[in-house]
């Protein structure tokens, strides 16, 4: 077994330098003494305590090498003698231990010790390469800890059988994220949470790592001994675990992919008990899903049923990186593929990204990638702008592209949900991309595979290998450039994200709005395939009821009952806008049932007239759901409950109660004067002004008897360590251009 430890960098061995001793020799690290040779070494001091309970100083000292099959001899170490001896002096160095990722012979670590324990050190010893590698083969735990040593290694030595197809599997997906995986605090606190309750939510923005830190989980829990791991896409699929079996189950996007799913909530509360007792058996689960996903998810689940949804929540929060988290990551990226002469010009400007609080992983991942840095001008102010306009800086690679390379991004793009089968063979979305695009499918598939790594990815699914997209923001920056082509709408009505579709574009007989895409008529018929499933929500509501004409509402609605049985339910007290613009749409286009139609008016008017409710007067909205004659008659009605006699107005008010008086009133004198406004009542009349006066002394009375509050808070000062941490993150990129 071997792993190129060269391939880590200085701070990621560092890093793995630390996470060994504190495993095998029980060192804390406590005290980064600071940084030599430009940060290529470092001394780290803790107390340990030994045998018996006496405790002892330890020092430290990292060696790493860049050269592949360097080995480490005394001169190299000359330098750190003299700080030795001063250690030792100071009795700090009872025991000195060398680590480095170069080979160690024999003689060499009999020299080396000679030398430091000539200088006072009580005992010294060299760990090298052959040792560290020893510890990594023995031991999952240290693996799991640095889980890029995964990409660098020989699996068939450390994970054997079924798992071991399926671990290589997860690493031929993951492409270069494991390569470049920075451990970060998350990351950690997710490991814990697995280890201490089997279970873990995962919860971050897009592009945050969510999907990432499940993989290496995944693989971590193979290494550990888990025979199988399986991605499940719904709740009816627990069922796939098998009872007394220990097994790693990843559910993505567990309440929806890009808004909250309430059917498949439904569906989880059914199988919480069923997730519990895999969880009890041996199983391992993490879910992921975006924050406001989980905000609308949480009110809903049962959590009383299986309590690890309230104790197991890790946030992936791409603002809480450290300066030295995003430092590494763009250096592991940067290191990782670009040739040496782009490395040194990008040096400069890599400390800048890392410290900029926009920086998201993805960042790293393109600035590594040549094909994003082949055109790109070399500038701090161009940089910031990539950093804090990911989509836009991705909107203008696409746009460079060739035909063919843009052809190949546009059949993904029609097949963003399942990816692409390989090898691509004859089908509609083919044919319409070679069409639109004027290229032929061997360009097309030539062109996947130069983009594999960079915008696109060959994943191994059990059905078989499919081309997908590298991340999904691709998605977004390519429906950006065909929604400004109307020659490629055709494209975007196939491929677009729903969720954005309904946002930015209208299904009308003309143009109404030049923000807006206008979709023709003819392309009416897939754009309802595809709106056949999708929920019924504020968006969809708006969109059908601001943006589509008849034609399209007569289709969609021929299958979408559930839209007229909502209609047919729905109260119109205290509905959305959206919910309003629906209903107004379906009365005016002729498509609401007269039934339904009526108990909407009468509803609307029986709440307006008893609650005071004047603004169903003025909203134009609403009047399309009247007749003329039913608005006039309602408008009437309400005048002659609440207008015709405002001298005894308020003495009508105290009939109404509320927890918030004030507000109750202040309201009522609103409602009044919006009525007073639509009926043309003159503002200065003596009854309506009295009126208000009646109102304004009785807020006054209520305000005077209400309890003082008195607002009072205090906020912690909190230590300042950018200094030191830029410092660090800086050094961090001292050999990306060896």
């Amino acid at each position: 077994m071997s792993y190129d430890l060269t391939q880590l960098g200085w701070k990621s061995f560092q890093d793995l330098a630390c996470a060994i001793l504190a495993e095998v020799l029980k060192r804390p690290v406590q005290t980064f003494l600071g940084s030599n040779d430009a940060g290529r070494d470092g001394a780290f001091l803790g107390t340990w305590i030994g045998e018996g309970g006496a405790t002892g100083k330890s020092t430290i000292q990292c060696k790493f090498i860049s050269k592949p099959g360097a080995t480490l001899g005394l001169a190299a170490l000359h330098d750190e003698l003299p700080k030795a001896a001063k250690l030792a002096a100071q009795g700090l160095a009872e025991d000195y231990v060398i680590v480095t990722n170069a080979g160690v012979s024999g003689e060499a670590d009999s020299q080396i010790c000679q030398a430091f324990e000539g200088a006072g050190v009580k005992t010294c010893r060299v760990l090298g390469s052959s040792w560290i590698i020893q510890q990594l083969t023995e031991n999952a735990k240290l693996r799991m800890l640095v889980p890029r040593v995964y990409g660098i290694g020989d699996l068939s030595h450390i994970i054997t059988g079924h798992g071991y197809k399926q671990a290589k599997a997860i690493l031929d997906s993951m492409g270069s994220d494991l390569s470049c995986f920075v451990p970060t605090e998350a990351y950690r606190q997710a490991l814990r949470a697995l280890h201490e309750h089997g279970f873990v939510i995962l919860l971050g923005d897009p592009a945050s790592g969510k999907s990432t830190i499940a993989a290496i989980l995944a693989l971590g829990a193979l290494d550990e001994g888990c025979l199988g791991a399986l991605k499940i896409n719904a709740p009816d699929q627990i069922s796939l675990w098998h009872p007394g079996e220990k097994q790693f189950l990843w559910v993505d996007d567990a309440f929806g992919p890009n808004q909250f799913d309430a059917a498949r909530m439904s569906r989880w509360n059914a199988e919480l008990g069923a997730l519990r007792a895999a969880v009890e058996g041996g199983a391992r689960i993490v879910f992921t899903s975006r924050n406001y996903i989980w905000e609308a998810a949480r009110p809903h689940l049962k959590t009383s049923a299986f309590p690890p949804l309230r104790e197991s929540q890790v946030v992936v929060n791409v603002h809480a990186l450290t300066d030295d988290e995003r430092a590494q990551m763009l250096y592991n990226h940067v290191r990782r593929a670009q040739p040496q002469k782009i490395r040194k010009r990008l040096k400069p400007l890599l400390a800048g990204v890392a410290a900029n609080e926009a920086f998201i992983p993805e960042t790293a991942r393109r600035l590594g990638d040549p094909l994003f840095t082949a055109k790109l001008v070399f500038t701090e102010e161009r940089f910031t702008r990539l950093v804090e306009h990911p989509v836009e800086f991705l909107t203008e690679v696409l746009e460079q592209l060739d035909d063919a390379s843009r052809a190949a991004v546009a059949l993904i793009f029609l097949n963003s949900q399942s990816g692409v089968p390989s090898p691509i063979t004859a089908s509609p979305a083919l044919d319409m991309v070679t069409r639109l695009m004027g290229v032929q499918p061997a360009d097309v598939a030539r062109a996947l595979q130069h983009l594999n790594d960079s915008l696109t990815r060959l994943t191994h699914q059990e059905d078989g290998p499919r081309w997908v997209f590298r991340h999904p923001t691709v998605t977004d920056a390519f429906a950006g450039i065909v929604a400004k082509s109307p020659e490629l709408v055709e494209l975007y009505v196939h491929g677009a994200k729903l969720d954005r579709l309904i946002q930015e574009a209208e299904c009308q007989k003309a143009k109404t709005d030049r923000d807006l895409l206008r979709i023709p008529a003819q392309l009416y018929p897939a754009l309802v395939e595809r709106l056949k499933i999708y929920p019924l929500d504020e968006g969809l509501k708006s969109f059908l009821g601001a943006r589509c004409e008849k034609a399209f509402l007569e289709k969609i609605l021929k299958v979408r009952t559930d839209i007229l049985d909502w209609a047919a339910k729905v109260s119109a007290n205290g509905l959305s806008l959206s919910g309003k613009l629906l209903l107004a749409a379906l009365t005016s286009f002729g498509l609401m049932p007269e039934d339904n139609r009526l108990r909407l008016v009468d509803q609307l008017g029986k709440y307006s007239i008893t609650w005071l409710d004047a603004k169903a007067l003025e909203d134009k909205v609403w009047q399309q759901i009247f007749t003329p004659a039913e608005f006039d008659e309602y408008a009437q009605r309400f005048r002659e409950k609440w207008l015709a006699h405002p001298e005894n107005t308020f003495d009508q008010l105290g009939s109404f109660s509320s927890d918030d008086e004030i507000g109750m009133y202040t309201d009522f004198k609103e409602n009044i004067k919006v009525a007073q406004r639509h009926f043309e009542i003159e503002e200065d009349d003596e009854a309506f002004s009295e009126l208000y006066a009646q109102i304004d002394a009785h807020i006054e009375e209520l305000e005077a008897a209400a309890p003082s509050q008195v607002n009072s808070g205090w906020s912690a000062p909190s230590a300042d360590n950018s200094a030191e941490s830029t410092a660090t993150a800086n050094s961090i990129f001292f050999d990306v251009d060896d």
